[in-house]
């Protein structure tokens, strides 16, 4: 298990979601306020196949500087490996499940 995921699952309860998106996003931030309901919808739509982590980037500053978070929102698909995207700033709910989905495709 590399450091990435260690930190996710620091609690020792590994998700069981073959995928997991942090969504790093910060209390002052207008974007990340906007993608939301987005992502909102993405957890519910994809309940099972995929867990959403919202860390806030400055509270989690380490791990955030450690996966290369330089703007919020960021948005990292996870497997229970290695890292398999990352996405920079907000998108509409179609962007987004079309990125997710060529992803989980993959895992799956």
């Amino acid at each position: 298990m590399t450091a990435e995921f260690q930190s996710i699952s620091a609690n020792g309860h590994p998700y069981p979601e073959p995928v997991v998106m942090l969504w790093f996003s910060a209390e002052w931030c207008g974007p990340c306020k906007q993608i939301a309901p987005v992502i909102n919808m993405i957890e519910q739509g994809y309940a099972g196949a995929l867990r959403v982590v919202k860390v806030d980037a400055e509270e989690d500053f380490e791990l955030a500087h450690r996966l290369g978070v330089r703007a919020v929102p960021t948005l990292i698909l996870l497997d229970h490996e290695k890292r398999l995207d990352t996405k920079v700033g907000s998108g509409s709910y179609a962007e987004l499940t079309q990125w997710i989905d060529s992803h989980i495709n993959l895992v799956a």
